[in-house]
């Protein structure tokens, strides 16, 4: 086995762009592995990062049933609700926007609908 590994490392000295090649396709593959199973593991497969996740509530407000296009609530309305509330454990609030490039490679901010 030891004579194996000697002669492949000699072939593989004797072909230095094919071992650059093939050491920079395993350096890629192997990052994006590592990348894209993080991301994963982040968004599936790990708890939500609360005690109980089963007892989680999401609550909205459908602003199109109202013929309304957004239904916002400022920082500081959203922690007087927080602060005031007396029924749950804890109080949270997203915030949905995408971001989009215009023509000239800009961004620009749209909410999403």
């Amino acid at each position: 086995m030891i004579t194996d590994l000697r002669f492949a490392f000699r072939q593989l000295l004797k072909t230095p762009g094919f071992t650059l090649l093939a050491l920079i396709t395993l350096a890629l593959g192997i990052g994006l592995n590592t990348a894209i199973f993080s991301l994963i593991n982040d968004l599936f497969l790990r708890g939500l990062p609360f005690k109980e996740p089963a007892r989680v509530v999401h609550m909205y407000s459908n602003a199109r049933e109202r013929n309304l296009l957004e239904l916002a609530v400022s920082a500081p309305r959203f922690q007087h609700y927080r602060d005031g509330q007396t029924i749950f454990d804890g109080f949270g609030g997203e915030k949905r926007c995408s971001l989009h490039f215009d023509r000239t490679g800009r961004p620009r901010s749209t909410f999403r609908r």
